[in-house]
């Protein structure tokens, strides 16, 4: 993979990539459940119901990047369309744009305007280049605070403790069945019942994310992350962090999401 297409990449593809956290650990600081929260289907009821739910989601987005030891700030445009569509657009310059991705259910699209290549592919590239089974769905749900939609809700168990609202499963898997079984840590803000911090392990590859949720606010009635962090390892204890502001968040505003690749531009390889 070409060395400056990597940080891009790391971006846009920061909830797939090695898509865990190895070694993390949940924090374990959790109030006594009340009545309503007192099994963990009933505490996923509560979280589910609380999720931000929108059609239409743009905002703009700075942070930092650190890949293989190296450091690098980011800027740019995040749209999604629920169920649908995440446009990302990084232009960290004078609003110069240097990349473009849109991932859908089933295909994946990006430009690199600094070296004039593109790929265009569906999402099975994802689980050849990181050894992970990821899917469109994770992606929506990791970028808006949310619960993963599609998998089951009742393989957890409740744990209680002083501050926070924990649920473990060693062994969540899909509604639909099919795909490989996550373990799973999903830490809950009793306050908003929100998630607070997400950890996701892949017992097959060793590749694990820990995504913190620093900060929510009420964007139209809807609390949606604006501040957060996300760490990746692969087997060999190899990391990766993203940080990223969320501002300027609209909801329910149709958005321009056009990705075409000039004709000059050449088709590469992610793997090269």
């Amino acid at each position: 993979m070409m060395k400056r297409f990597k940080p891009i990449l790391l971006l846009i593809f920061a909830l797939f990539t090695g898509f865990f956290f190895h070694g993390c650990k949940a924090i374990k600081e959790l109030v006594a459940p009340d009545e309503k929260l007192s099994s963990a289907e009933m505490t996923l009821m509560e979280l589910h119901n609380n999720q931000a739910n929108f059609e239409w989601l743009s905002a703009r987005f700075s942070g930092n990047v650190v890949w293989e030891g190296n450091s690098q700030s980011i800027a740019g445009t995040l749209r999604m369309r629920q169920d649908s569509a995440i446009f990302v657009s990084i232009a960290p310059v004078l609003g110069i744009e240097v990349a473009r991705a849109l991932i859908t259910r089933d295909s994946v699209k990006l430009i690199n305007r600094f070296e004039s290549t593109y790929y265009v592919g569906d999402l099975k590239i994802l689980a050849s280049m990181f050894n992970a089974d990821v899917d469109f769905f994770m992606l929506q749900a990791l970028f808006t605070g949310n619960d993963f939609p599609h998998f089951r809700t009742d393989q957890f168990e409740l744990i209680s403790d002083q501050r926070l609202i924990t649920l473990e499963s060693k062994n969540r898997t899909r509604k639909a069945g099919g795909g490989q079984a996550l373990q799973q840590t999903i830490n809950v803000d009793p306050s908003n019942m929100r998630i607070r911090t997400n950890v996701i392990e892949h017992k097959l590859s060793g590749n694990a994310l820990r995504a913190d949720y620093r900060k929510y606010e009420s964007i139209e009635g809807r609390l949606l992350p604006v501040d957060l962090m996300l760490m990746f390892a692969d087997s060999s204890n190899s990391t990766s962090t993203l940080e990223m502001a969320l501002s300027r968040t609209t909801l329910n505003v149709p958005q321009n999401m056009q990705f075409s690749v000039p004709p000059r531009y050449t088709p590469i390889r992610l793997t090269d």
